[in-house]
């Protein structure tokens, strides 16, 4: 029997994603408001919301363009240009650059309603046989659907949402756990909490290093397994910094699987978005 994903309570209802399919599946196109809750300390949105934001709409065409198979993410890069501040809307534009057997590639396009640039993002995923499991895509392919309903809202902020947990600023260790509010559709971490997490530990260390309030605004993301266990705990290795920016290597892994490694992740900081 195929799985209902996301159910009533998730983050991906919370977050109020819209979408709209287009019928040549080659192109989609999803809506994020920005609220006080997804932003950073500087008033616009995180690096992580964002790539949540891509990695629904990237992973929804990726399937349509994978079917009758299923897909799991392998990477994800995403690059900021421009700040989304709360009271707009961030559109994603996705479209397929290379369906094969075996591999899908998306890119996917952020701009807000004035049309300026928000950030520019590439995924890539590995085609897997369908399971029983996987929800039904067909669900979401009327145009255009949500998966907000109408009680759908952050209470709190995101990271208190996730249940952020900071050990040790300057190693940028934090635990994270797994809960059924931001698992993926095989039970585990979804693939834009996990760069969330990924982005907090970064800034974290980043600021710790360089005492100054530095916000990521680069990932890159190299998905390797999946966080079911938890808790999702970090290590990051501050690479360079210098005035007002600052690059480091990020390892994710489970905790309660033996520390089984999940995810590496490279990430840029700066002062601040235009």
């Amino acid at each position: 029997m195929t799985a209902v994903y996301p159910p009533d309570h998730h983050l991906l209802r919370d977050l109020r994603f819209s979408f709209e399919h287009e019928s040549d599946g080659r192109t989609s196109r999803a809506w994020m408001p920005v609220t006080p809750e997804i932003c950073t300390d500087h008033g616009y949105a995180r690096a992580g919301a964002l790539a949540t934001l891509v990695d629904v709409i990237g992973g929804g065409l990726a399937a349509n363009a994978a079917a009758p198979g299923w897909i799991a993410t392998a990477d994800l890069t995403l690059h900021l240009v421009g700040a989304a501040r709360p009271g707009s809307t961030v559109e994603a534009r996705a479209s397929v650059l290379r369906a094969g057997r075996t591999t899908v590639v998306i890119e996917v396009a952020l701009v807000d309603e004035r049309e300026h640039r928000v950030g520019i993002a590439t995924m890539s995923f590995a085609v897997l046989p369908r399971r029983d499991t996987n929800p039904d895509m067909s669900t979401v392919r009327e145009s255009p659907s949500t998966m907000a309903t109408a009680d759908s809202r952050l209470a709190r902020p995101l990271l208190e949402e996730l249940g952020v947990e900071v050990l040790d600023r300057a190693r940028g260790v934090i635990e994270v756990p797994v809960v059924d509010w931001s698992l993926n559709s095989m039970g585990a971490m979804q693939g834009g909490v996990v760069a969330t997490v990924a982005e907090i530990a970064a800034e974290t260390a980043l600021r710790a290093a360089t005492s100054e309030p530095l916000v990521v605004n680069d990932l890159a993301v190299t998905y390797l397994g999946f966080g079911k266990v938890g808790p999702v705990r970090t290590a990051v290795d501050v690479l360079a910094t210098a005035d007002g920016h600052g690059s480091a290597r990020v390892e994710l892994v489970d905790a309660g699987a033996e520390n089984r490694q999940m995810t590496v992740v490279h990430a840029v900081a700066t002062r601040n978005l235009a």
